[in-house]
């Protein structure tokens, strides 16, 4: 009804000044009534009166529209900024330029600078300026890249530097130019040092493995040494102690210490006997996906990205020590990072093939010669300066436990492929 209000009003005083006007005109001044001309008239009149107010009633709709469009956008702007300002992740956005458009309360809590002074400055001001995250960024816009992750250390207004994560959309127009991001950036400084202890855990235990393992070779190989001459040693004492009666004595003392020097080396080989290994089934995918989360930090601090397509199902799984199976992977990735000390790419990949798993790990490094090909393997040999040379054979050693294999492709020059093959758990 509020929507002809306008048309009701306008044309009922229209019909009154109407009848006014013919109270006047034929009562009063005693005009004859001529009815035609007073009907088109009174209809042109009360047409025109609807019509200017069937205008001004759209026009005041239009208003109102408006008004409640406006009370809407102010309404659903003012519960985004409650939204926003209560999220503890800091949001961004900003211009082609790369200058802060926008910045939530989550900015002044985390970086204890306020939104007024930070917009319109540039977004890279705020980060430690790494070589590795600004080309990341630049080559992220120049292939023209629609969203993205990347890592970086922040700095507090108060000095204080952070781990964050920024997650982020970039936009470009209809010629495919940059015209901003919008993104969000969390504070991961817990997690990034969780990350840096568990691998400095891991580095540490790996150390302490290899140097048990060369422990325990070493162990064999002086047990089995020692023990071939002193069993001679021990015979040729035998037959002495029948020819020297009065020396018993004596020979009971050698005999008595050569039994202690038995013992010690008994004791000597237990070293060179292979760890308690616990073997149940494991998804493949989930070790690869811990192995590489662990090793990420240390690939983004070497400038190296690690990819990753795992083509198995979930189904897939692998009877083994879930422990020695990341020891296996921590090694060879992280052979691969080495060998990139100007940074890189590391693709790692799974497929099935029959009843097997094949992961492969790819490195973009220097590659091996055929003679260092040949020598892969053996124990401390190592094309690296500092490198043991015992990853590998440990490597090995855990693969054959596993009734798996290790197949390498390497060309100088042009990089390195670790196969590691293992035999699939049958579905029962």
């Amino acid at each position: 009804m509020k929507k002809y209000q306008a048309r009701i009003i306008s044309t009922s005083l229209a019909m009154i000044f109407i009848l006014f006007w013919d109270y006047i005109f034929y009562y009063i001044e005693k005009n004859p009534i001529n009815w035609p001309v007073d009907i088109l008239f009174s209809a042109v009149v009360i047409f025109s009166v609807w019509m200017m107010a069937y205008y001004f009633d759209q026009k005041q709709q239009l208003i109102e529209k408006v008004q409640e469009s406006e009370r809407k956008y102010k309404y659903l702007s003012n519960e985004k900024n409650r939204i926003m300002d209560n999220l503890q992740e800091i949001v961004f956005q900003t211009n082609a330029k790369g200058e802060i458009t926008y910045l939530n309360q989550a900015w002044v809590i985390i970086t204890g600078y306020s939104i007024k002074e930070c917009m319109g400055t540039m977004y890279n001001d705020y980060f430690i300026k790494e070589k590795h995250v600004v080309d990341y960024i630049s080559n992220q816009i120049r292939i023209k890249a629609s969203s993205g992750t990347f890592n970086a250390k922040y700095v507090t207004k108060a000095g204080v530097e952070f781990w964050g994560e920024v997650h982020y959309k970039l936009y470009y127009d209809k010629y495919h130019r940059f015209t901003g991001s919008l993104g969000t950036l969390s504070d991961i400084t817990e997690r990034k040092n969780a990350e840096e202890k568990l691998f400095e855990t891991n580095e540490r235990l790996a150390m302490q493995s290899q140097k048990l393992a060369i422990a325990g070779e070493l162990a064999a190989g002086i047990a089995h040494e020692v023990r071939n001459p002193l069993t001679s040693v021990s015979g040729f004492l035998q037959l002495m102690k029948t020819q020297y009666p009065d020396r018993t004595d004596y020979f009971d003392i050698i005999f008595s210490e050569i039994k202690r020097i038995d013992l010690v080396l008994g004791e000597l080989l237990l070293l060179a006997k292979p760890q308690t290994v616990t073997f149940k089934p494991h998804k493949i995918n989930g070790i690869l996906k811990q192995v590489t989360t662990l090793l990420d930090t240390n690939a983004v601090l070497s400038n190296i990205v690690i990819e990753k397509n795992f083509n198995l199902t979930e189904s897939c799984k692998i009877n083994g020590d879930e422990n020695q199976l990341k020891q296996v992977f921590i090694n060879i990735i992280k052979n691969g990072i080495e060998a990139m000390p100007a940074g890189g790419v590391i693709n790692i990949s799974s497929e099935k093939k029959g009843s097997y798993t094949i992961i492969s790990i790819k490195d973009q490094g220097s590659g091996m010669t055929k003679e260092n090909m040949k020598q892969i393997g053996e124990p401390f040999f190592s094309t690296k300066e500092k490198g043991t040379g015992l990853g590998l054979p440990i490597c090995l050693r855990i693969l054959k436990e596993h009734k798996g294999e290790l197949k390498i492709e390497s060309e100088s020059g042009k990089g390195s492929t670790f196969y590691v093959i293992l035999p699939l758990e049958s579905d029962k």
